[in-house]
């Protein structure tokens, strides 16, 4: 079983292969950062954005939490505790599961005209995660727990948290790539 420190261990290790992936974004233009396959697809821009407006709900409430209280652990030797809801999103949002999902409202990406701000941005907010999380040595996820923004009825401690947002991370970073490796993606 993994230890809350193999947890943290992993998603910042995740967090940073992607902050070096998204730098081949960057040498798109603003065009091909915005190009859908479909009316009804997202660009790439919009793959970041959502990731942009997801992730800061949740690092909001981290930081909200871990300022009022300190509920400590020896990370190195306590597992992960995945809660039953928690399970279940961690498997929905799974790279491996092709299943197309709907997003939530809360979590629609703010618009569909994006420079490359939004990979900036996106860049700031995981490295603020990755620092938050270096700096929280000893606590114990598994007892710290916030309501989905999506419902308020389902209940996430921070392991499900940390672990739905690096796999719904990759999952889109990979929806990003499908868009750049369709064949009418503009190529200049």
């Amino acid at each position: 079983m993994k230890t809350i420190l193999e947890l943290k261990n992993q998603f910042i290790s995740d967090t940073e292969s992607q902050l070096k992936e998204l730098k081949y974004f960057q040498a798109l233009t603003d065009y091909q950062l915005n190009w859908k396959i479909s009316g009804d697809s997202w660009s790439i821009a919009e793959c970041i954005d959502h990731l942009c407006v997801t992730n800061k709900l949740y690092i909001d409430e981290f930081e909200k939490q871990f300022s009022q209280k300190q509920i400590k652990a020896d990370c190195s030797k306590t597992s992960v505790k995945h809660r039953f809801l928690g399970r279940f999103i961690i498997k929905s949002v799974d790279p491996d599961n092709l299943k197309k999902i709907k997003t939530f409202p809360v979590f629609q990406p703010s618009g569909s005209n994006h420079t490359k701000e939004v990979l900036t941005r996106y860049s700031d907010l995981q490295n603020e995660f990755i620092n938050l999380l270096s700096s929280v040595k000893d606590l114990d996820l598994n007892k710290y727990k916030m309501s989905s923004p999506a419902s308020k009825l389902i209940k996430e401690n921070f392991c499900d948290v940390l672990e739905i947002i690096r796999l719904h991370d990759k999952r889109h970073f990979l929806q990003a790539k499908r868009v750049i490796d369709h064949p009418n993606f503009p190529r200049e």
